[in-house]
């Protein structure tokens, strides 16, 4: 039977839910090529929709008799796509599942939002240029009397010139339900005129020492103490756990910084150097506006302020277990400095451990209740607690 009128408009209604799924999939295969690549961020929002619309485009396009060459082709196309959907989410489940997340394909797929978190407190802890350095503490749920919370301090990402203490509160308040006092710090954020490099980690030291001050306040135990960070609160997070071991860690504000008993970062910039030549040319302008903020522009012409926060410059052998989750696919943070900080510390002999998410970008776990999400949850609360941190 020949194609009706509205076979033939169905086919062409089809193309769209079929096409754009199929340029997003082929972006994740295809992640090194410049702009095709950058579907990689869009698969933990959109995994749903990516599987759904070349289902609804194949229905479609099968509407009105049988296919015509149009109609075949686009069928065709909505199988691979279908195909290469799956094969995506099994490789990242899978990789994920390994690492100890305990996850299946069917965590890729986004059922809801969470709950609002607040904070139980918001404290100051220390003040820059006038301006207040605030932190928010979330207190551990079904605290044991005669027994305090172990504590997990948390920095915010946002290339040193975003974020707040108020960042993440739902993954605080998901650690703090679980046992641990969680503690957000705030630090002042570098613009293009005010370059923070040799102050944001003497902040950070402050506020190590006000948790060890004031831990026990809140239910916590500041000689069990953890680090946590994404992106460049990563970076802050290693490097104030690295500088803590060998009693090097700066403290604006004086007090006794702690040593930190383990550290876990979400897509870190582990090297900044390699962070701002980053030859993406959609994010690579991003990366290197954010690191020049922070230092006063290039590795080439500053090699010693991109020394001072490279995290590879503080590792030794007395550097806390490691915990290192990036996205294989990041083209706003290589990961290749993540990599070779991992491979560093082994050779030093640190506890440290690499888990590679294949096909995800930036902020993979930004969906709530999505895979990456869960994967950062529970990867981190089995880190610490494998090392001496459960509640």
């Amino acid at each position: 039977m020949a194609d009706t009128r509205a076979g033939r408009a169905a086919a062409v209604l089809s193309a769209p839910l079929i096409v754009i799924p199929a340029l997003i999939v082929t972006g994740v295969f295809l992640y090194g090529v410049p702009y095709l690549g950058l579907a990689a961020d869009l698969v933990p929002w959109h995994a749903t929709w990516i599987l759904a619309l070349p289902l609804a485009g194949a229905v479609l396009a099968l509407y009105g008799g049988r296919p015509g060459r149009l109609r075949a082709g686009l069928l065709v196309l909505a199988a691979l796509t279908l195909a290469g959907t799956l094969v995506i989410i099994a490789r990242m489940s899978a990789a994920l599942d390994r690492a100890g997340a305990g996850l299946g394909p069917l965590d890729a797929f986004t059922v809801g939002t969470e709950p609002a978190a607040v904070p139980d407190a918001v404290v100051g802890y220390s003040s820059y240029q006038g301006a207040p350095l605030l932190l928010s503490v979330y207190r551990p749920a079904g605290a044991r009397p005669g027994r305090a919370a172990p504590v997990l301090v948390y920095l915010h990402g946002g290339g040193w010139i975003a974020g707040s203490h108020a960042d993440r509160a739902a993954d605080l308040r998901w650690f703090a339900d679980r046992g641990w006092l969680t503690v957000s710090v705030g630090y002042t954020l570098s613009t293009p005129a005010r370059h923070l490099w040799n102050v944001t980690q003497g902040q950070i030291g402050c506020a190590l020492a006000w948790v060890a001050r004031h831990a026990r306040e809140y239910g916590g135990d500041p000689a069990r103490l953890s680090m946590t960070g994404d992106s460049a609160g990563g970076n802050l997070a290693i490097n104030a756990a690295y500088m803590a071991a060998t009693g090097r860690s700066p403290s604006s504000c004086g007090g006794r910084v702690p040593r930190v008993a383990a550290v876990s970062a979400l897509y870190p910039v582990a090297d900044p150097a390699g962070f701002f030549d980053n030859g993406d040319p959609v994010r690579g302008p991003d990366a290197r506006l954010m690191a020049a903020a922070y230092t006063g522009g290039s590795p080439r012409r500053f090699p010693e302020r991109y020394r001072a926060i490279a995290s590879a410059t503080y590792l030794s052998r007395e550097a806390p277990p490691t915990l290192l989750i990036v996205g294989g696919s990041d083209r706003l943070v290589p990961p290749e400095g993540a990599y070779r900080l991992a491979g560093e510390a082994r050779r030093l002999g640190v506890n440290a451990e690499l888990v590679r998410v294949p096909y995800a970008g930036h902020g993979f776990d930004a969906p709530p209740d999505g895979m990456g999400r869960k994967a950062y949850r529970r990867l981190t609360a089995a880190w610490l607690r494998d090392h001496g941190q459960a509640p």
